[in-house]
């Protein structure tokens, strides 16, 4: 099980702005990625941009308890990251900006051969990497996220845990 696992690397993602849609649904990864994908294609923005289309996501945690328990619904942001100077006019997707800040990043491989076991332990060792690394702490004004991309046929996905 711990050879799909990477060994925690500490990295600085540069600042980006980010094009994204939350979604509160029984399957929002997929409803919320659906929705940014439209959004992309409206856009023009696979025409206009000669660079991959990154996508990014990570949890939505505004969900009721009734939304959780009675329904079984989970909420998930689908983000996009903006190429340098892209301006558009579209609607469908609420545009921010994201400062550069440090991560500690972990890498998946097949992550969703057990989406609901091998993610969360991902997640699990981040923190457990944190913890136990005296010159690394949390940083609690930024948020973790998800980048999902495929090399060679293979499925991999990146976790990114802010630090200070």
């Amino acid at each position: 099980m711990n050879s799909i696992y990477s060994n925690v690397k500490e990295i600085t993602v540069p600042g980006m702005v980010l094009a994204q849609y939350a979604v509160i649904s029984r399957y929002p990864e997929d409803d919320s990625l659906s929705h940014l994908e439209e959004w992309i294609t409206k856009c023009g923005l696979r025409q206009e941009s000669a660079e991959i289309i990154r996508i990014i996501g990570w949890d939505f945690p505004f969900v009721s308890e009734e939304q959780r328990n009675i329904l079984n619904m989970r909420g998930y942001v689908s983000a996009c990251i903006l190429p340098d100077g892209y301006k558009t006019e579209c609607e469908g997707a609420e545009i921010i900006r994201v400062e550069q800040s440090r991560y500690a990043v972990l890498t998946i491989t097949d992550p969703h051969r057990d989406s609901l076991r091998i993610i969360p332990n991902g997640y699990k060792k981040l923190f457990e990497y944190i913890e136990n690394n005296q010159t690394v702490q949390l940083k609690e004004d930024c948020g973790s996220f998800e980048e999902e991309y495929s090399r060679g046929g293979i499925q991999y996905m990146d976790i990114y845990v802010p630090i200070k």
